[in-house]
């Protein structure tokens, strides 16, 4: 699945999927001392690891499932006939059932008289039906449970649901559509609803004549069930998991394409769907499917399973996107181009998106993990391979470039805390799942996967994973399954160090030391938290980091020079080499913190453009995250900034607005200085603004289209008067009919100028844009998101408001308030907002608990100071937060380091400001 703004849920990948991603969802440690780590205790983790499952005394082999959706009066009927096997004696079955009213149950065994349930007992606490038979069903038997239910077509977005849309009268109609991930499958229909417990499935839908109905297979017939109703029958699916099941009811329309065939041995009918009038937008992702499906045929060693491939748009929709087998479900926004006004960013996300719930087809549909402590072997790797996929279909994205920022960095910056969790996380029971949906699983699992296979290389990378594929094809399988196919392909035993990175909390920090002579380098390596201090019991763990030397005209030490032990010693000419760097391309998971000369010469290196682009980022992101952490000052950062004036990537631009973004967070309230951060803000961005100009070249590429938006944002938002004239212009042209003074990427950088330093009339404009359905959707989000920028605190109280109506979806309003804390008097209100409503979103998402910890974190983790810190525990510590406590926990854990950071470097930044004339 991909999160957009929630988990999977990326977007972070992911994630307003249309802005700069959110700083991810910010425990133990495995004791290692060898030289190569002891992976004896972590290796039998899954086997202690404790798992609230269902009994194993009755298992599923195949569903008919029979459902009635009735769009008016938004219920439906169904009934399921599951063949089961009966592995134990036994005179009571249990299998999951939530929200739903079960009106009967019985069960066939070979010709016998059906043995009706003598009792139903539904547990709500469990979302378990246990059915009780009056006399015991004897072990070894196969049998037919048949049970018929009632149920509702929700608002929850989970489950067998309802969403809502207009038609071209402007009415206000509703589909029928499933979100199943991780564990509500049961709220559609009584099931075994656990990833290991994989069936086929017979899917029949009994819906109204003008209706489109759809399911992960192709419709085996279509029948006349009389009074307007038609039976639309689907053909069996493979062995699958509950989860990947779907349905889709509602007035479609679809556009149509076919694969090539070259890979998957036969052409592969690809549909895109949408509610009336949309289809068209359909065409950039139709042409993406196409190719990827072949590409994934190619590199995976096996053919798409399914005989047809639909993606649909949905209004209503919890996550980015989820991986149904042969049946994708997507956000409007994740799924829908305008070939006309769409943003680059946002067309660059649909692509990626696309392909990452490609790579599920094979990693996680067709092969699928055992449990969701393994969630990560479907997340990061879709992660990274729909990243390899992208940069496939579309080089000129420079999309691994991008991957540093989107998915490394989320990562790194989630795992520094102390409330993180290791990417092959403990699961005990369904309510803990949705808190792992985060960047640890696919942005790490991702960076895991991408510095694995650079050590590899991908040529053994893949013969491995062809042979996991092969081996596990209709099954469940482990991450101990993936090493042992990578190790028996590379020569190289993969678990030996692998299993540190997925097993155990965090990442190191090196740190080097130049040693007398001028040709060796000592590097140390300790476990990295942004809070600094490191405790003896929290530093236990010896990483196996690649440390990838480079120095002018080198190539990285791709398999030498790997760090196993506390200390090492290094060859490094660091007396005759003009710089030197280590994890070149920055490709390993940890910080390195280098002696101040060698900061120095890396940043006239910078200066000169003799360093990549991705080494550059690094070296950024490394310094600005030492400084917040202690382990440098914050000074060192800002002084390293001046080598990059000249900086022309998109991509080092983003990483240097993020960190700008950061510190201007943590020292909003310091009215003394937070102007001088601006200025500074503002002489980085300025020039670029004004050397980049409002128009784009005729043969302009989309990534120089991005920096131009990316520079007149923060330029104007920093103050730039010519900039924000120059906004305010084209805002009013804008408005009064040309369309053509604002391109597609420069558009929402302009409506956040124009809201931040404007008042009434430009945020009624951008909410007016917002409203009107013919906007792009992807634009239509800018707009709302763009909203939460205004400094006026009535027209804050009117946005709140406007967050919670009806004119919002339920899955936008994070939209609507994720830039209110980006403005430091604006927080405490926005705080007050979430405490007076706390009740209302907790019922609105009580299905969907993980959209609430997305709230909280856009609510209180940009606060500093301990009373804050004090208050935000104490309201949570009276509420029920068992399913999003851990992001109550990474927020507190953010407020109190970054209190720190500031108590230490208060001075420090001063000083610095003053000492260069801001």
């Amino acid at each position: 699945m991909s999160t957009g703004p929630v988990r999977k849920r990326r977007l972070a990948v992911t994630l307003a999927l249309l802005i700069v991603p959110l700083i991810a969802m910010l425990v133990v440690a495995w004791r290692v001392d060898k030289s190569l780590p002891d992976m004896t205790s972590v290796a039998t983790q899954d086997a202690v690891e404790e798992r609230e499952l269902l009994p194993t005394n009755v298992t599923p082999t195949h569903y008919d499932l029979l459902l009635a959706p009735n769009l008016e009066a938004l219920t439906y009927t169904g009934e399921v006939r599951i063949k089961v096997h009966i592995n134990e004696e036994t005179s009571e079955i249990v299998l999951h059932s939530n929200e739903l009213e079960l009106l009967k149950a019985a069960l066939i065994i070979g010709d016998e008289a059906p043995l009706q349930a003598s009792r139903i007992e539904l547990k709500k606490e469990d979302e378990t039906a246990h059915l009780h038979f009056e006399q015991p069903l004897a072990a070894g038997s196969n049998a037919t449970l048949f049970v018929s239910f009632h149920g509702v077509l929700n608002d929850l977005m989970v489950g067998f649901y309802r969403s809502k849309y207009k038609d071209a009268q402007g009415a206000e109609k509703f589909m029928a559509t499933t979100q199943f991930e991780p564990t509500d499958a049961r709220r559609a229909f009584p099931c075994w609803d656990e990833p290991m417990q994989k069936a086929t499935f017979g899917v029949t839908l009994r819906v109204s004549e003008g209706l489109t109905a759809l399911s992960n297979m192709d419709v085996a017939e279509t029948t006349n069930s009389g009074d307007g109703l038609k039976e639309v029958r689907f053909n069996i699916t493979p062995v699958m998991s509950t989860y990947l099941l779907a349905f889709v009811v509602g007035e479609l329309e679809y556009i149509e394409a076919h694969t090539s065939g070259k890979h998957n041995g036969r052409a592969i009918p690809c549909r895109v769907y949408t509610t009336p009038g949309k289809s068209a937008q359909g065409q950039f992702a139709l042409d993406v499917a196409v190719q990827v499906l072949e590409y994934f045929a190619d590199v995976f060693g096996i053919a798409y399973a399914l005989p047809k491939l639909d993606q649909i748009a949905i209004g209503d929709f919890e996550a980015g996107a989820m991986e149904n087998w042969g049946l994708v479900t997507y956000r409007e926004v994740a799924l829908l181009v305008d070939a006309a006004s769409t943003s680059s960013r946002a067309r660059q996300q649909v692509a990626y998106v696309v392909s990452h719930e490609l790579a599920h087809q094979w990693f996680g549909n067709l092969v699928t993990m055992e449990w969701w402590s393994e969630l990560w072997l479907n997340e990061g790797f879709a992660t990274w391979v729909g990243t390899l996929a992208v940069d496939h279909v579309f080089p000129e994205y420079h999309i691994w470039t991008q991957f540093l920022v989107d998915d490394l960095q989320r990562a790194l910056a989630l795992d520094a805390l102390r409330s993180s969790h290791p990417i092959q996380v403990p699961v005990r029971r369904s309510a803990e799942i949705s808190q792992i949906f985060d960047a640890i699983s696919y942005s790490k699992g991702g960076s895991a996967i991408r510095m694995l296979s650079s050590y590899i290389g991908l040529d053994s990378f893949f013969r491995g994973v062809r042979a996991y594929l092969q081996k596990h094809k209709y099954a469940n399988a482990s991450t101990q399954d993936l090493w042992r196919a990578l190790s028996d392909a590379s020569g190289v035993d993969v678990n030996e160090f692998m299993a540190i990175w997925t097993r155990t909390i965090g990442y190191p920090i090196l740190t080097v030391e130049e040693l007398p002579g001028g040709t060796q380098i000592q590097v140390r390596q300790n476990r990295y938290l942004s809070a600094g201090a490191v405790s003896d019991d929290e530093d236990q763990v010896l990483w196996w980091v690649p440390l990838r030397v480079a120095t002018p005209g080198s190539d990285a030490q791709r398999t030498t020079d790997v760090l196993t032990t506390r200390n090492a010693t290094v060859d490094v000419p660091v007396g005759t080499a003009k710089w030197y760097k280590l994890n070149q391309d920055t490709v390993g998971i940890y910080r390195v913190k280098y002696p101040p000369g060698a900061v120095a010469n890396l940043a006239t290196a910078i200066a000169a453009g003799e360093l990549e682009v991705n080494d550059r980022i690094g070296i950024i992101a490394d310094a600005a995250a030492l400084a917040s952490s202690g382990h440098s000052n914050t000074s060192d950062f800002l002084t390293l900034l001046r080598a990059y004036r000249n900086e022309t990537e998109l991509v080092v631009w983003q990483e240097i607005s993020l960190r700008l973004d950061v510190l201007q967070s943590v020292w909003a309230d310091e009215a003394d200085v937070i102007d001088k951060i601006r200025a500074l803000t503002q002489s980085l961005f300025s020039p670029l603004a004004k050397r980049l100009g409002w128009d784009a070249a005729a043969d302009e590429d989309s990534l120089n289209s991005r920096l131009r938006a990316l520079a007149i944002r923060y330029a104007g938002c920093s103050g730039d008067s010519a900039v924000v004239a120059e906004t305010k212009r084209r805002f009013a042209a804008f408005f009064d009919g040309d369309r053509s003074v604002f391109n597609t990427d420069t558009l929402r950088a302009a409506f956040v100028v124009a809201v931040r330093t404007g008042g009434r009339e430009e945020f009624a404009k951008v909410q007016e844009y917002y409203l009107d359905a013919a906007n792009p959707v992807d634009q239509q989000l800018a707009a709302l998101s763009s909203m939460g920028f205004t400094t006026d605190p009535e027209l804050l109280d009117e946005l709140f408001e406007f967050a919670l109506s009806d004119r919002v979806r339920n899955q936008d309003v994070h939209q609507a308030i994720m830039a209110v804390n980006t403005y430091g008097p604006s927080r405490a209100r926005l705080w007050q907002w979430y405490r007076d409503n706390y009740a209302l979103l907790a019922t609105r998402y009580r299905a969907s608990m993980s959209y609430m910890g997305i709230l909280v974190r856009l609510s209180v983790a940009e606060f500093t100071g301990a009373a804050r810190a004090d208050e935000v525990e104490a309201f949570f510590a009276a509420l029920n937060t068992s399913k999003f406590q851990r992001v109550v926990d990474q927020s507190l854990e953010k407020i109190r380091s970054n209190t720190r950071w500031l108590e230490k470097d208060r001075a420090d930044v001063a000083a610095w400001l003053a000492s260069n004339a801001y």
